[in-house]
C-alpha cells in the first residue's frame, strides 16, 4: 500500500525534493485488467491491419461487465464493477456516469459513496492546485456520506480520516482511526494515519511507535519504512539507512527512497567520506528508473563542489542538470561557482548572469557576479 504520492522534482540551492503530499492517504484502486490483441493479421501480415483488427476486437473485461447489466440492470454492483473499469481506462466521465446509474439503483449502498471518492481522488493527479483542491473536496463529501450511510466502513473511516489529518481536524481524525481499529485491530493504514497525525503535531515518540506497528501488522508496509526513516534522519541516526534500505528492497524502482537515502549519505558524509560515493549509486540508481530526474545531476554537481572540492566534476553533473532542464537557475549558479574556484572568470561570469536572466530576484547571484566584478 503506498499513498501518496506526489511530488516534486526540485527546489532551492540544496534541492530538496518533497516526495510527500499533505494529503497521503489513499491506497490506489484494483481495476480490472484490458486485454488487448496486439499479434498481426495471419492473412496479410499487415501491421495497420492488425491495429485495426485489435481496435475493432470488444474488450472481453467490457463485454461480460456489459453482459451482467443486460441480465441485472438494476442490481448496482455490476455499474459500479464497470465505474472502476472505466477509471482503470482513463474514462473518468463514463465512470461518473456508472455510478450515476447505480445510485439511481440503489441509493443506500456506501460502496457507490467509496467508489465515487476514490474516483475523485485519483483524479486529482496532474491537475493544478485548483483543481487538486476541488476533487478533494469532491472527494471528502464521497467518504462523509460513506460513513453515515455505515460506520463500520473501514475504508471509508479512514480515506476520510487521512484528509482529516490533513485539514488538521486531528479530533475528528482520532475518532475515525479509533473506530476502525475496533472494528479491526490489524489495519496497518489505521497506525500509519496515527503516525502522521502525531508527527503533525510535534509528537515524534508517539508517531515513531505508531509507524512501528503499522510495520509489525504488515512488514512490506512501505510508507512507514520512510517516515520512521525521515524521524532517524532528522536525529542523524544512521538507522535512517537501514529503513530506507528497506523501503528499497520493497520498492526497487522507488525514486523516494532512494532520494531520501541518498540525501541522508550526502549530509552524513563528514563521517566517513565513503558516503559520498555512496549516495552516487544512489543517485545513478535513481537515473536508471528515471533518466529526467535532474535534481540527481544538480546533487552529484553540489557533492563534488561542496564537499570533494571536485570542482570539474561538479561542472560536470552541473551542466548535465541544466541540459535536462535549461531553466534550473541553481544549477547555472554552482556551475558558476565551481568555474570560478578554478580561476575561469569568463565562464562563471557568464553562469552567473544567465541564473539573474532567469531568475532577476536570485540574490545569491547577483552577490557573487558583484564579488566577481569587483
Amino acid at each position: 500500500m503506498g499513498f501518496l504520492w506526489a511530488i516534486l522534482y526540485f527546489c532551492e540551492m540544496m534541492t530538496r525534493i518533497l516526495f510527500r503530499t499533505s494529503c497521503w492517504i489513499l491506497v490506489l484502486l484494483c481495476g480490472l485488467a484490458a486485454c488487448k490483441p496486439t499479434s498481426q493479421n495471419p492473412s496479410t501480415g499487415s501491421n495497420s491491419d492488425s491495429t485495426a483488427v485489435a481496435q475493432a476486437t470488444p474488450d472481453p473485461t467490457l463485454v461480460e461487465l456489459n453482459d451482467r447489466i443486460q441480465r441485472e440492470p438494476n442490481n448496482f454492483q455490476h455499474y459500479v464493477d464497470r465505474a472502476k473499469y472505466y477509471e482503470q481506462h482513463a474514462q473518468f466521465t463514463e465512470a461518473l456516469m456508472d455510478l450515476d446509474r447505480a445510485q439511481a439503483a440503489d441509493s443506500n449502498q456506501c460502496t457507490i459513496f467509496l467508489t465515487r471518492g476514490d474516483l475523485y481522488w485519483n483524479r486529482r493527479q496532474n491537475l493544478d492546485a485548483a483543481g487538486q483542491s476541488e476533487m478533494i473536496a469532491l472527494a471528502y463529501a464521497q467518504y462523509t456520506k460513506c460513513v453515515t450511510l455505515d460506520g463500520n466502513n473501514t475504508d471509508c473511516l479512514l480515506k476520510k480520516a487521512g484528509i482529516d489529518i490533513a485539514r488538521k481536524q486531528y479530533d475528528v481524525a482520532r475518532e475515525l482511526i479509533n473506530n476502525a481499529l475496533k472494528i479491526n485491530e490489524y489495519l496497518p493504514l489505521a497506525y500509519y494515519l496515527r503516525g502522521r497525525m502525531y508527527k503533525e503535531t510535534g509528537d515524534t515518540t508517539v508517531a515513531y511507535s505508531s509507524y512501528k506497528t503499522a510495520i509489525d501488522v504488515d512488514p512490506t508496509y512501505y510508507d512507514a519504512y520512510i517516515e520512521i526513516g525521515l524521524i532517524y534522519a532528522k536525529g542523524k541516526n544512521d538507522l535512517a539507512k537501514e529503513y530506507y534500505s528497506s523501503a528499497i528492497d520493497i520498492r526497487p524502482k522507488s525514486v523516494e527512497a532512494y532520494y531520501n537515502k541518498a540525501m541522508y549519505l550526502q549530509e552524513t558524509g563528514f563521517r566517513d567520506g565513503k558516503r559520498y560515493q555512496e549516495a552516487f549509486a544512489c543517485y545513478d540508481s535513481i537515473l536508471k528508473i528515471d533518466p529526467t530526474f535532474f535534481a540527481a545531476y544538480f546533487n552529484k554537481g553540489f557533492v563534488n563542489l561542496e564537499y570533494l572540492q571536485n570542482y570539474q566534476a561538479g561542472i560536470d553533473e552541473f551542466t548535465k542538470a541544466i541540459t535536462a532542464y535549461p531553466a534550473y537557475y541553481q544549477a547555472y549558479y554552482n556551475r558558476g561557482l565551481c568555474y570560478e574556484s578554478l580561476g575561469l572568470k569568463a565562464s562563471a561570469e557568464s553562469d552567473y548572469r544567465t541564473a539573474l536572466n532567469v531568475v532577476p530576484t536570485y540574490t545569491d547571484a547577483a552577490k557573487a557576479l558583484d564579488r566577481l566584478l569587483k
